[in-house]
């Protein structure tokens, strides 16, 4: 199921697709634009197999998509067609909104529609064998009994919650002979009910109407409600949502854990069906639900510990280990937001990437990228550095970012001449694999700058913005193979003695006048001594 979004200077309307779609200033048209551009029978959308078609019929004006003019044009999610001043917006419905858009919660007035309030612990029991005198009870009860037994060892075999609803939902319809079942789940973001899972006996595209009422009931008193027999009841007001669609019969209990209220599960069956629920029925449904709220918190729980399984790889990846640790701790914070810190910048590029990635296999240049970061983060853990991104060939690296650290100027140097140092090695590996020595230039600087997560909710990254980051990756474009280039703002800040070689100030592209600078020449093993 499909919808087009009309925008026009009234407004944005929104129109479902099913079957053949008339767009025009016809007052028959399914789809009336009132623009003088828009001729009276200007297209048509037709669905055919899986594809829905625009069609334009021969307008005056024409139709346009992207500002080229089209007469047919079969639709992706998001086209956008202009009719005159009118846009069609087409949107392809997920598989939550084709299930949202298949129920209607009436809001009829419907006084008297609750036949009954009834709290779970006070139900029927199901009778001893003995004080059953008809066999057929019996036997019927026995097999509502062991498919409900069937369904509740089945509920945790499912990994994915809407699979495991929908199986839920399949084996009520069967288990009860109701005609319709309907399981929603509340949604505290958006306060309100959602449909997860709907099954129906009966071949139609109508949409399931339900009850508010009754769904406002069993929320709001958490109590299960029982409505045996609409049709027979005279306290039913013929205007029923209930009445309306020939409905017979009503179970709808809530889905709870412990206090918490998670939804709802609602069956009901039509004249033509079996005979109405009992008491007995729904006992056995409220003891179904129990299982299954339990079976959705362990997924929701399950949902989470992945959640944070992948938080956690993803920063022991950019993070060292103990920088990591206090991230998933709690001790460090990493919302969204920003803060100002002064850190330390250092950028690391491979000099002469673009010719190896000509030369070379893209699955080389990836399997190389690997093992050369593999060993650079080593060496990054080592000093307290924070990954903050990678650029392709290039590593940025904070020092002073998410936790504070004395020195980290010293750090970053020392981290930056290791790397240096360890191609030497790489190097030797790479002749093994026939390929070229890698090697890089490293551009550091310091300053204040805002740190923090920066991006949507769904995805963020934690990073850094300010002229000194800037100034970094300058410095970077003007290393060379070997160089590390540094900063006077970093240089005055070391505390440990190194041998510089002083650059002839330059000017850097966003920066004003000329940037003294300095290439650090002092070898680690001078360091180590």
């Amino acid at each position: 199921m499909s919808k087009i979004i009309v925008r026009d200077i009234t407004g944005e309307h929104s129109y479902s697709i099913q079957g053949s779609v008339t767009i025009g200033r016809h007052p028959n048209s399914v789809i009336c634009l009132h623009d003088p551009m828009v001729s009276k029978h200007h297209a048509s959308i037709k669905h055919i197999g899986e594809n829905y078609i625009y069609e334009d019929l021969g307008s005056s004006n024409g139709s346009f998509l992207n500002g080229i003019r089209v007469s047919r044009h079969p639709f992706s999610d998001g086209d956008l067609i202009t009719l005159g001043k009118v846009d069609l917006i087409f949107h392809t419905l997920s598989e939550s909104e084709k299930l949202a858009s298949m129920v209607d919660i009436s809001r009829i007035s419907e006084v008297g529609e609750v036949h009954d309030r009834i709290e779970v612990a006070g139900l029927e029991q199901f009778h001893a064998e003995s004080e059953v005198a008809d066999l057929s009870v019996l036997r019927e009860d026995y097999e509502k009994l062991r498919l409900g037994s069937e369904l509740m060892h089945t509920l945790g075999a499912y990994r994915e919650l809407p699979m495991m609803l929908e199986s839920a939902a399949d084996e009520l319809l069967r288990i009860f002979q109701a005609d319709r079942c309907m399981i929603m789940l509340y949604e505290k973001e958006r306060d309100e009910l959602v449909p997860k899972a709907m099954r129906t006996r009966l071949k139609s595209d109508d949409q399931l109407v339900v009850s508010g009422s009754i769904l406002a009931e069993v929320q709001q008193s958490k109590l299960a409600v029982l409505l045996s027999d609409a049709s027979q009841d005279s306290r039913f007001s013929q205007a029923s949502s209930l009445i309306m669609q020939g409905i017979r019969s009503v179970m709808c209990t809530p889905v709870i854990e412990g206090e918490e209220f998670l939804g709802i599960v609602h069956l009901d069956s039509q004249k033509h069906g079996a005979a109405g629920f009992t008491r007995k029925d729904l006992q056995l449904l409220t003891g179904i639900v129990q299982y299954i709220a339990m079976a959705i918190v362990n997924k929701h729980l399950l949902q989470k510990v992945e959640q944070e399984t992948r938080f956690k790889a993803q920063f022991e990846r950019l993070l060292s280990p103990s920088v990591a640790e206090q991230v998933l701790s709690g001790a460090v914070s990493l919302e969204k937001g920003g803060e100002l810190r002064d850190v330390t910048i250092l950028f690391a590029d491979i000099r002469g990437f673009t010719r190896l990635s000509h030369c070379s296999d893209a699955t080389q240049i990836v399997a190389m990228l690997n093992r050369y970061y593999e060993m650079v983060v080593d060496i990054v853990f080592k000093h307290g550095g924070t990954v903050d991104k990678y650029i392709g060939d290039e590593i940025m690296v904070l020092f002073g970012a998410p936790l504070s650290m004395e020195n980290a100027e010293d750090h970053a140097v020392i981290c930056a001449l290791e790397m240096q140092a360890s191609l030497e090695q790489f190097n030797l590996e790479q002749k093994k694999y026939h390929e070229e020595a890698v090697r890089i230039g490293i551009g550091i600087n310091s300053g204040e700058v805002v740190v923090g997560s920066i991006g949507s909710t769904r995805t963020m990254q934690y990073t850094c913005i300010g002229d000194a980051v800037n100034v970094a990756s300058r410095l970077t474009s003007h290393a060379k193979a070997g160089e590390i280039i540094i900063s006077n703002v970093t240089k005055k800040r070391l505390k440990k003695t190194f041998k510089y070689e002083t650059l002839l100030p330059f000017s850097m592209k966003g920066i004003d006048g000329t940037t003294e600078t300095w290439f650090v020449k002092e070898s680690l093993d001078t360091i180590r001594s």
